[in-house]
Order: structure tokens, then C-alpha cells, then sequence
């Protein structure tokens, strides 16, 4: 006789909107567009980055445009997310122990919400740098239209943010991928597992489930 198996699957909560998806897609791909392209024209030896992304006159061109989509697509996750993203004195010890995270030793921190310190912080890091950006892209972008010595302060200011956010954004991704493997499908499908959510977010689980 022939048993019939079956299958269990594991309950799954709906951790991001396809508003939020399309939002953080968008932002998100704007600024790597940005990112690259910044590397390919800054730096001689990357030029060969832009051979990727259009070449070299076309990247020029979408460079400062990829910009401002960055930094309105900033603003408005921001301001989507601002009650989620306020920092607590939670996430300042969570923040205090990042290495206990990065080791894995989850007993050691407190309870995340919908998002933790790490997340916070990084969020607060690109909505500051998409402000600067923009304003030090504009004067960067008509340079003919402002004094000598703020032109060569925006090119510093920057490229200093640059590689902050550049820096967190490695990060980032790094996290959402191979750091805490199942953390991206919340952002392409929507939704994780509970135990996922259990684990790694346990207050924002209990807040899901009523508990």
C-alpha cells in the first residue's frame, strides 16, 4: 500500500506591504545605480564600471537623476516608517552589544520590534545622507550657479557620506542575504516564517499575533 505523504507548511505572516516592496526596491536600486556609477566616474581605475550601467556619457547623465530618486524615495520611506524607526533605550543596548549579535548569542539582547537597533540606525543613516546628497548633488550638479569654495566643499561632504552610506549598505545587504538568512523574503514576497519572525523579531511577532 502506498502511503501518501504529506507536506507541513509553516505558517507565514506578512512582514512588508507591496507598497513598502516597491518602495524600498526603487530607493534601493537608485542608490546602487548611484553608488556605482559615483565609483566608475570618480575613480580612474572603476571606469570600467560604467561600461555596466549605460557608459560612461549616459551614466553621467542618470547619475544625479538616479540621485534625486533616491532621496525622495529617502523621504518617503521615512516618513512611512518614522513611528517604527524612533530609537529606543533598547536599541541604544542593542546597539551596545552588536557584537553579541554578530556572534549570534541572541540571549544576550533585548527584544526587537518590527525592526531592530541595527535596522534603526541604518535607516536614520540613509535618510540623513539621501539630505545631503541632494543638497551637495545640486550644487555638484550646476556648479556655474554657486561660489568656487562651496562647490569643493559638497565634493567632500559627498564623498564622505558616500562612504558612510556605501559602508552601512554593504552591510545591509550582507544581512538581509547571508547574515540572517530568510530576512530578504519579507522584502520580495512579503512574508517570513513565524518562526523567523519568532526568533529575530519576537515583540513585533507577539504584536502580529495578539499575544
Amino acid at each position: 500500500m502506498a502511503v501518501e505523504s504529506t507536506k507541513v507548511y509553516e505558517e507565514q505572516i506578512e512582514r512588508f506591504s507591496a507598497f513598502d516592496r516597491v518602495l524600498h526596491w526603487v530607493t534601493a536600486l537608485a542608490f546602487l545605480y548611484c553608488m556605482l556609477s559615483g565609483i566608475g566616474i570618480a575613480y580612474s581605475k572603476f571606469h570600467w564600471l560604467l561600461t555596466f550601467l549605460g557608459g560612461g556619457e549616459f551614466a553621467r547623465w542618470l547619475h544625479p537623476w538616479a540621485g534625486v530618486v533616491f532621496s525622495i524615495g529617502a523621504v518617503l520611506m521615512i516618513i512611512k516608517w518614522a513611528r517604527d524607526m524612533v530609537l529606543t533605550g533598547e536599541d541604544i543596548l542593542f546597539l551596545s552589544r552588536i557584537k553579541a549579535y554578530i556572534s549570534g548569542k541572541h540571549e544576550e539582547l533585548p527584544e526587537a520590534g518590527k525592526f531592530n537597533g541595527g535596522q534603526k540606525l541604518y535607516a536614520w543613516i540613509v535618510f540623513i545622507s539621501a539630505i545631503v546628497f541632494f543638497l551637495t548633488g545640486i550644487v555638484m550638479w550646476f556648479p556655474e550657479n554657486f561660489d568656487i569654495g562651496l562647490v569643493r566643499w559638497s565634493v567632500v561632504i559627498h564623498t564622505i557620506s558616500f562612504i558612510i552610506a556605501g559602508a552601512f549598505t554593504i552591510i545591509h545587504i550582507y544581512m538581509g542575504t547571508v547574515g540572517v538568512p530568510g530576512s530578504i523574503w519579507g522584502m520580495i514576497g512579503g512574508k517570513v516564517s513565524a518562526t523567523w519572525a519568532k526568533f529575530h523579531h519576537p515583540k513585533w511577532y507577539r504584536e502580529v499575533k495578539g499575544e
